[in-house]
């Protein structure tokens, strides 16, 4: 274990006297006030970057491109929905007033009791009788950006 892993092991024991001296030690600024647990982290952070290196300015880059928001998407709070996709030959299987439902999908339709559907909310419709979302009805989830 090196030093400076000695030093960050033992800071949760630290008074917080003790912390500012490893940061008055690394030459920073005077020791800012923030709560002793992020002011702890900061410290540890600065004491890893002098004995290991900062992080690359390619990484820090590539991250700085990952946060940037796109002007639609920071209009709305939510993260945009990935459509679904059903692969050829999958069987989608539901439990409806104690009947099984089974459909094939294929190719863009989807199988049912022998007949070819365009979209799953037909399916529902015929099986309850009620407007249904088709992929709501057999359970699927719409996955999140």
């Amino acid at each position: 274990m090196s030093k400076v892993d000695a030093i960050i092991a033992t800071m949760p024991a630290m008074q917080r006297s003790e912390v500012e001296a490893q940061w008055n030690k690394l030459g920073a600024a005077e020791a800012p006030r923030l709560p002793d647990p992020l002011f702890r982290r900061l410290t540890a952070q600065m004491l890893q970057e002098r004995r290991y290196g900062d992080v690359p300015a390619i990484i820090r880059r590539e991250l700085a491109r990952l946060t940037e928001v796109a002007p639609e998407a920071a209009e709305s709070s939510r993260p945009p929905v990935m459509p679904i996709r059903i692969s050829d030959g999958t069987r989608l299987i539901r439990e409806w007033n104690g009947r099984t439902i089974e459909v094939l999908v294929r190719d863009d339709l989807f199988e049912w009791e022998g007949r070819t559907y365009k979209s799953l909310s037909h399916i529902a419709r015929e099986v309850t009788g009620a407007h249904w979302s088709g992929p709501r009805f057999f359970g699927m989830r719409t996955r999140r950006g």
